[in-house]
């Protein structure tokens, strides 16, 4: 099968997925965590990309990420931080050799409630994945979102800040939130969806941005993005 090109579009938000190659700890200590969060504020503002949510783990990093700019930001975003990230990684452990798969993992995510249900389940895949309670899960943007933790390079997507007036507020209903658990079905289609590249979007929002067929998964309905966006096309990593 034809590996379709990479689709980004300005504005809108994208799930995102690295993974590591085999036998490989991305992040075997807190000094990596803490080197990879320089890269994400760094790679944001020179990519002009927003990181919207995040969940780290020891083989693939998971991310919500918006170009605010242009579509091709997403890949130079991804690909300054895998990069630098690598150059470190392998300074630090006297290696040598690509520490990521080839190419990254990735598909639009447009709003009208569905971006706030991909954060909440991208910060219980801790759990998901058998690492434990997500609240306890320090690698992860719940801890910025819930007001334990204050990650300067985060800038949460637009639902959150619709919770409340404060950040007090914002917080405490986000912890309520979370409290209920991660929507599961809409979990496995997102993440489905990312593997493939489709959309995950209103048939509207797919007309409307001159999106293919061959892109377009079973899970549309109505609504239009809240300006025209710049679809691009990549073939890049």
């Amino acid at each position: 099968m034809t590996r379709l090109t990479r689709l980004s579009i300005a504005g809108q938000a994208h799930y995102v997925v690295l993974r590591s190659v085999k036998d490989i700890s991305l992040i075997p200590s807190e000094q990596d965590i803490a080197a990879l969060f320089r890269l994400f504020g760094f790679a944001s503002e020179r990519c002009y990309v927003d990181v919207n949510a995040y969940a780290l783990f020891t083989e693939q990093i998971h991310m919500l990420l918006t170009p605010r700019e242009s579509g091709d930001d997403l890949s130079r975003f991804v690909q300054m931080v895998s990069r630098l990230y690598g150059r470190y990684f392998n300074d630090a452990y006297s290696r040598d050799g690509k520490i990521w798969q080839s190419r990254f993992e990735s598909a639009v995510l447009q709003g009208e409630g569905r971006l706030l249900k991909a954060v909440v389940y991208m910060e219980w895949l801790p759990f998901i994945l058998g690492f434990g309670e997500p609240q306890f899960y320090h690698w992860s943007s719940y801890s910025h979102h819930s007001g334990y933790r204050s990650d300067i390079f985060m800038m949460p997507v637009r639902e959150y800040w619709q919770l409340g007036n404060t950040p007090f507020e914002r917080q405490k209903k986000y912890r309520d939130i979370f409290e209920q658990g991660p929507d599961k079905a809409f979990g496995e289609q997102l993440l489905a969806a990312v593997k493939r590249g489709w959309p995950v979007a209103d048939s509207d929002f797919l007309d409307y941005c001159d999106i293919s067929a061959e892109r377009r998964a079973p899970l549309r309905g109505k609504g239009r993005p809240k300006k025209t966006p710049s679809a691009h096309l990549s073939d890049t990593n």
